[in-house]
């Protein structure tokens, strides 16, 4: 691999390769620094089956006067390599994000959500949750009845005229601190989705407390922060619960990788609390 992503990025560039480092962060692709300047991204052969590149190309042509993600310099609509410039001056946060990098994520998300661009998919849940379904073994399954419930607030929830772009992916290591701002990296999964959707997003896939989530939905909310909206985005969660807990058995069984088996674990740990309080989460 180490050799045909030096020829590539050399026969794309036609930049010499003097330094290639791998990327530890990410599991979806193979991911390299080339000359502590650039990102080589090779995605791998079994990559999820939901990722379309010509969309992704899209969404960062249009997001790119918003200054609001790494700059790509080449992206293969097809096969999915990526080039990008590497983002230098830049942390992750340490255990769990501070008021500071919490200011930051909701400011970038409102730049983003308001931001009135369109693109050419929207977000389908259900699909990928009936897809993962598929190739799980049903003794996994969560409890039909909980399902039915969060699915039906979900569908109450769900307003297609206030769909936006969306990132969708709000994990730890697609943000990158800087010392005045955040860079919100690997747009693969962005489409048009509910502004709720990125919300939740980075709650549950950064562990928020109950008092980091009403700290951040206050500055993005600002006076409009209402607790309807926050239960909203509680049942939010509760969905990419489910959504990332299926897929994460999906890709566990599919490769074997430990890391999915945690995730699988950690969001059946989210759904088992949820369950147990679902009357109190579902009281709009």
């Amino acid at each position: 691999m180490i050799h045909g992503v030096k020829r590539l990025f050399e026969e794309i560039t036609t930049k010499d390769v003097r330094t290639q480092v791998p990327i530890k962060e990410g599991i979806t692709n193979e991911n390299y620094l080339i000359n502590d300047a650039y990102v080589f991204r090779m995605p791998r052969k079994d990559h999820d089956e939901f990722i379309n590149y010509k969309v992704e190309k899209e969404v960062y042509e249009k997001i790119e006067p918003l200054k609001i993600s790494e700059k790509v310099i080449f992206l293969d609509d097809k096969k999915g390599i990526k080039i990008s410039k590497f983002v230098h001056n830049t942390r992750f946060y340490v255990n769990t994000p501070n008021e500071e990098q919490m200011r930051y994520v909701s400011k970038i998300l409102k730049k983003l959500h308001s931001s009135k661009i369109k693109v050419s998919k929207e977000y389908d849940a259900i699909k990928k949750i009936n897809y993962y379904k598929k190739y799980v073994d049903s003794a996994a399954f969560i409890d039909e009845k909980y399902e039915k419930i969060v699915f039906k607030e979900i569908a109450s929830l769900d307003d297609k005229k206030e769909y936006c772009l969306c990132h969708n992916d709000l994990v730890h290591h697609n943000l990158l601190f800087k010392f005045n701002g955040l860079v919100l990296i690997d747009w693969e999964y962005a489409s048009m989705n509910s502004p709720l959707f990125d919300l939740a997003s980075f709650i549950s896939e950064n562990n928020l407390s109950r008092e980091q989530e009403e700290f951040f939905l206050k500055e993005y909310y600002g006076y409009k922060f209402s607790n309807l909206k926050m239960k909203k985005v509680d049942i939010y969660c509760r969905f990419l619960d489910i959504i990332f807990y299926y897929r994460a058995l999906h890709y566990y069984k599919k490769r074997g990788d430990k890391i999915y088996y945690d995730i699988a674990l950690e969001k059946f740990n989210h759904i088992k609390d949820a369950m147990m309080n679902t009357k109190n989460y579902y009281k709009l």
